[in-house]
């Protein structure tokens, strides 16, 4: 028989729980403002595992998840499906409400700010028909990636979602040209007297410039926490930034801005992608490379290495030979991959002074021909296409750009327009001849773009 009596084993067994209580709650104390808290709570804000560590958490999203006890997984399934059929009818009162329940319910899941982010910006702002309205959208796309990124700090990927929103969707959206201006001087002056949305451009800056900063904090979070991106490779991941300078120098001289501050931007962009981004270290197969590599000198150590791997030799040497040639290839492959080639190029050309001369005559020209009624701009334009010509002549490798193509093209164009309507015949010898003759099969498509221009009310 036990000689314990019920009592006495009631007793202990209360003793057992009150010291199995006890490193319980020394281990389990929450974390609060005057103190860290227990060993587990000490560990997840270490480890950034708190959720207070993740970012700003509203304390009405804690509520519902304890609410919902562990379904709310569930619940959000139900309110996409909910968000899915709204979108369908265009009640876009009960997006936004359904939108906020959502992230309340999952506040630390990626996917929801990056599809919800873009979904605004891109499909729901393609709904409206003015210009404004659109815009609106835009900017509730954007300050809806600022809302995930303050909640989700240590992340990288929304702050490069919310800079790719910034570049590409007021930078090159059919509606780019309102985009960038209402960017710095919103469509609702009543609302923005001084201009811009200061929750979408707190500074007023163009918005190629506020993607550039986007771009590269997203590469800062990457570093600093750990946390690697899941977008893309991380040579291309990386070339953002700089990529972005040159889109923002781009920009200016499709708002008619030359000069020296466009030529500024073009070097700017040229001495970010070869001095920082061409210098930053990647690892593959090959062993640790950069990109800032000269062309010609790959190329001739390429031939030397495979002439001296066909040769007879010792195998340390031939090993060598070949870690050599395998590094070379890796430096040409990942070039590849960023068209890093091109873009040296292509920033080397445009800070040269007379290639951002070029782009100012045509620009000039076109102006003077569709907007001032100018009849023959024939000498601006033809000074122009020359100065295209010697651009073309030292960087023979762009005249496959597409741009660059369509803008010399329809500077011919212009010209040949001008000379008709002077009675003027076209010379047998002009600048770009070779270009228009390799070009004939593009240039029924660029003919009528300009004789939309030209036709279109001024």
């Amino acid at each position: 028989m036990n000689k314990f009596s019920s009592q006495q084993r009631k007793l202990m067994y209360l003793g057992g729980i009150v010291l199995l209580f006890i490193p319980i709650v020394a281990l389990g104390l929450p974390k609060s403002e005057e103190q860290k808290g227990g060993k587990l709570a000490r560990l997840r804000t270490e480890h950034y595992l708190d959720e207070t560590t993740l970012g700003d958490v509203p304390p009405e999203g804690a509520t519902m998840n304890l609410v919902l006890l562990g379904m709310r997984g569930v619940a959000t399934n139900v309110l996409w499906l909910e968000l899915i059929q709204q979108q369908k009818t265009k009640n876009w009162a009960e997006v936004k409400a359904t939108t906020e329940s959502i992230i309340k319910l999952q506040p630390h899941f990626l996917k929801v700010w990056q599809h919800q982010g873009w979904n605004l910006a891109y499909n729901v702002s393609a709904e409206w028909d003015l210009v404004a309205d659109r815009y609106y959208w835009v900017k509730e796309g954007i300050k809806f990636y600022k809302r995930g990124i303050s909640q989700n700090f240590m992340y990288p990927e929304l702050d490069w979602y919310l800079g790719d929103t910034y570049a590409k969707k007021i930078g090159r959206a059919d509606e780019r040209v309102q985009f960038r201006r209402f960017f710095k001087k919103d469509p609702d002056e009543r609302d923005y007297p001084s201009g811009f949305d200061p929750a979408v451009n707190p500074e007023g800056l163009d918005n190629y410039q506020v993607a550039k900063e986007r771009y590269q904090k997203s590469i800062d979070i990457e570093r600093r926490y750990g946390h690697q991106q899941h977008i893309m490779a991380a040579a291309l991941y990386q070339s953002y930034p700089a990529r972005a300078d040159f889109d923002y120098a781009a920009g200016l001289q499709k708002d008619g801005i030359f000069g020296e501050r466009t030529r500024e931007a073009w070097a700017s962009a040229y001495r970010e992608w070869t001095q920082v981004y061409g210098k930053r270290e990647f690892e593959t197969p090959g062993g640790w490379i950069t990109l800032e590599h000269p062309m010609d000198k790959l190329q001739a150590r390429i031939v030397d290495n495979q002439q001296k791997l066909a040769a007879p030799r010792d195998k340390v040497e031939r090993l060598l030979a070949e870690t050599e040639l395998k590094e070379i290839e890796w430096i040409l492959r990942y070039q590849d991959m960023t068209n890093y080639r091109y873009w040296r190029t292509r920033g080397e050309a445009e800070r040269e002074s007379d290639t951002v001369e070029a782009h100012r005559q045509l620009y000039e020209a076109e102006d003077q021909f569709f907007r001032k009624g100018v009849e023959d701009p024939s000498e601006l334009v033809l000074s122009g296409l020359a100065k295209f010509q010697a651009m073309f002549d030292r960087h023979p490798e762009l005249t496959s750009d597409s741009d660059l193509l369509e803008e010399a093209v329809f500077g011919l164009l212009l010209w040949m327009e001008a000379l008709n309507r002077n009675g003027k015949n076209v010379p047998e010898e002009f600048p770009l001849n070779a270009l228009w003759t390799a070009a004939q099969d593009k240039i029924p498509e660029f003919r009528k773009d300009f004789l939309r221009k030209m036709n279109a009310p001024r």
